[in-house]
């Protein structure tokens, strides 16, 4: 999600080429809880500021059109069981559209960055998709070196990125250095749904060892990584990474917004975190 190719076409051929791999990996053997997010608090409240913090303002990535806040009314948790992210047609001459004036929609991009990290084990999250043509909801990881290294040396991991142009399609992506989207050289899949990912909520998954990463949805396996599969480019993600949950709107990925679309939701049931065969590590930073 950190950096995308400006046309579809690149995309598309790049994840043909991970499309293209067998896919061998089995059912993990065992895999026992360890932390986990319900989202069962009370309609409006924020989730959990122990864990999650939040990316603000345009971050000018992607031709993405949207401002990332921190409000309750981006993402809260709904009362019902889910957190809600919310993105919202910003009204020309508020004072969040004079922050902003290319900016469409404000939105949510929550991460656990120097909160919380993790290293192999079984990522997995509950999601409705939110609906509308220029939606860009994703579910990812980025590698707790960041900032220091940079991207895409640290590492990614988008666990599902998914777009409302293509409703019923899921992309699995990993970047790393030589293997990224601002190349265009991008290492991933795609699976399909049987209907629009915004009709009912479905599990996204990686189960990640080292030297290996699975990608999952609803359970059925539809790509898998090793160092082999970006060699000779440099295997970047035996180490912590964090977690990101964002609904971004417009931008090269998924293209021009909907002139009609006012607000569009992402309703995120779950996450929940597995050791796999005894493996996984949750690191606490604060």
């Amino acid at each position: 999600m950190n950096k995308k190719i400006p046309v579809v076409l690149a995309l598309g051929a790049a994840l043909l080429l991970a499309s293209l791999q067998p896919i061998t990996a089995s059912a993990a053997t065992s895999k026992r809880l360890v932390w986990r997010q319900e989202f069962n608090g009370k309609a409006l409240v924020k989730p959990d500021q122990a864990i999650w913090g939040y990316d603000l303002g345009s971050l000018n990535a992607n031709s993405e059109e949207q401002y990332y806040t921190n409000s309750k009314y981006n993402a809260a948790m709904d009362g019902k069981g889910n957190l809600l992210i919310t993105a919202k047609r910003i009204e020309e001459g508020s004072a969040l559209w004079m922050k902003c004036m290319s900016c469409k929609f404000s939105s949510a991009r929550l991460k656990t960055q120097d909160k919380l990290g993790f290293k192999y084990g079984r990522m997995e999250a509950r999601i409705k998709m939110p609906a509308g043509v220029g939606t860009w909801p994703a579910f990812w990881m980025l590698g707790a070196n960041l900032e220091n290294v940079g991207w895409p040396e640290s590492g990614e991991l988008d666990i599902v990125e998914a777009r409302g142009i293509d409703p019923s399609i899921v992309f699995g992506t990993a970047h790393g250095p030589g293997y990224n989207g601002a190349q265009g050289t991008q290492y991933g899949s795609t699976t399909y749904a049987t209907a629009p990912l915004s009709d009912g909520y479905h599990i996204y998954a990686i189960e990640w060892g080292k030297n290996y990463v699975n990608w999952y949805f609803d359970n059925q396996v539809y790509l898998r990584m090793t160092p082999a599969s970006v060699a000779p480019d440099e295997y970047v993600f035996n180490k912590e990474f964090f977690l990101i949950l964002n609904l971004a709107m417009g931008g090269a990925f998924t293209g021009d917004i909907d002139p009609n679309l006012q607000r569009s939701r992402m309703y995120v049931d779950y996450i929940r975190y597995y050791k796999i065969n005894g493996v996984g590590t949750v690191i606490k930073h604060k």
